[in-house]
């Protein structure tokens, strides 16, 4: 299978480590992070509550609501070795986010007449 080699992914590990994905959510929201995460993804903050206090780990669906939620940077958090096409999704996420900085920058700016 392509992408493949010896029945594994070309990644050093495919899993995600679960202890990564809290301290990315830690370093988002050092303050209420459950009730943030639990806000940006729907999921139940009970549900939350359980990953940090060690009693469960997110499912697969809970999973997917974090990386919809928190994209490309949450995925390269969460992978000991990621894949270079999500690197470059990453980098390229992270241009977007600061043209558009940029831009709100630039709009204040030219509303003080610099």
């Amino acid at each position: 299978m392509t992408g493949q080699k010896s029945g594994k992914v070309g990644v050093a590990s495919p899993q995600a480590c679960p202890e990564k994905a809290l301290d990315f959510l830690r370093g988002l929201y050092p303050s209420k992070t459950v009730e943030n995460v639990a806000y940006d993804t729907g999921i139940p903050s009970d549900t939350v509550r359980k990953w940090f206090e060690g009693v469960a780990k997110p499912s697969w669906a809970a999973f997917s609501r974090l990386i919809f939620a928190y994209g490309p940077a949450f995925l390269i958090a969460v992978y000991p070795k990621a894949p270079a096409w999500l690197d470059e999704a990453h980098r390229r996420e992270r241009q977007n986010a600061l043209r558009a900085e940029q831009r709100r920058i630039q709009e204040q700016l030219d509303a003080l007449g610099a």
